[in-house]
């Protein structure tokens, strides 16, 4: 009888402390990560892609992971990102915007020249094979983890007044370059390149400080930049290298298994934003056509000339490699090798992305 009550009372313990012990034990288990996104919350790559692919790593995680998402700029602003994943201030930025600290990433700022890649999908692509295959490309992301290669959408030229059809258009044009290498270009072409913070080009345009811009397409009526310029020469001047990147620290932190789960999403994240950044840019150039605006498609043998004309800023480039300790000749070389092999191959996505395309 004594050892029946003993047992009763052992048991009667061993279930209260099972009954109490998951919900501290499960809520050890679950890491969260804190993930940075300085784009609005309702843009199709947010929408489409990021937060499906949180929800993906979570579920092949088992619920072990939590991607906490910040939206919009709310914990890091995007010229803040380098530093913030760097700092372990955010556990994820994506995008970190690479375009935006060219001079810490040359080899990378050499996949995206002008005129070097066809489109956002191409560009995506290219930049994960030049990441595995060249060494230069890959040692530049030492201090971080590479979780995303990722893109903007691709830059054309948008203007209020003049419909550009050949480069002798650009001259004396007052346009927005958005970085050094679209300086460099409009200089080439005898433009007269402008450079402001991105939120004061509507006014700028307003007013007649600007003629034009060079500006991705997709995002043209999100900035409000389609009140203004209705002329636009699609010539898929060049995108702007894009990471998902996740601190070091922090992706050291975590059990080989949940590394793993990462590592095996990386190239599909990839291309699927590749996708939809093309998907954006094609959908918006037929809404653009269908409300009247003027359209000149450039057509590729043009497009080759007008490369041509801009080899000092590839030599500009290679460089600004040199000076970085890289033999710049030789790896921009690998680059094109590895650019054109990806253009005469582009990927499709993973069939569980098929209906976020939509």
């Amino acid at each position: 009888m004594k050892y029946f009550k003993l047992a009763t009372l052992v048991t009667a313990l061993c279930l209260g402390l099972a009954l109490s012990a998951p919900l501290g034990a499960s809520a050890a288990e679950v890491i969260e990560l804190k993930a940075s996104v300085w784009q609005p919350p309702m843009h199709p790559v947010v929408q489409q892609v990021y937060i499906p692919w949180g929800k993906m790593i979570e579920k092949r995680t088992g619920g072990r992971v939590k991607i906490k998402w910040f939206l919009g700029g709310t914990l890091v602003k995007a010229e803040q990102g380098l530093s913030a994943v760097k700092s372990g201030l955010a556990d994820i930025v994506m995008p970190l915007g690479v375009w935006a600290f060219s001079k810490q990433f040359p080899a990378s700022t050499a996949i995206y020249m002008p005129f070097q890649l066809k489109n956002e999908l191409h560009a995506t692509q290219s930049f994960y094979e030049c990441f595995n295959k060249i060494p230069a490309v890959r040692n530049e992301y030492k201090d971080m983890k590479v979780i995303g290669f990722l893109t903007t959408g691709i830059s054309n030229f948008h203007m209020k007044s003049l419909l550009i059809k050949k480069l002798a258009d650009f001259k004396n044009q007052k346009i927005w370059g958005a970085n050094a290498i679209g300086v460099a270009s409009l200089k080439i072409w005898g433009a007269s390149p402008r450079v402001t913070k991105l939120a004061d080009i509507y006014m700028s345009l307003q007013r007649g400080a600007l003629d034009g811009v060079i500006f991705p397409t997709p995002p043209l009526h999100s900035f409000r930049m389609t009140d203004l310029v209705n002329k636009h020469t699609i010539a898929n001047y060049l995108p702007g290298a894009q990471v998902a990147a996740m601190n070091l620290k922090r992706w050291n932190s975590l059990p080989p298994d949940i590394q793993k789960v990462f590592n095996d999403l990386t190239l599909s994240l990839s291309i699927a934003v590749g996708h939809k950044n093309l998907e954006m840019n094609t959908y918006i150039i037929s809404q653009l056509k269908k409300r009247g605006d003027q359209i000149y498609m450039v057509p590729q043998e043009q497009r080759e000339k007008w490369r041509s004309t801009l080899q000092p800023v590839y030599d500009a480039q290679i460089e600004s490699m040199n000076k970085a300790g890289l033999d710049g000749k030789a790896v921009m070389k690998q680059i094109q090798e590895v650019v054109a092999k990806t253009g005469a191959s582009p990927m499709q996505r993973d069939s569980f992305w098929k209906p976020l395309g939509k």
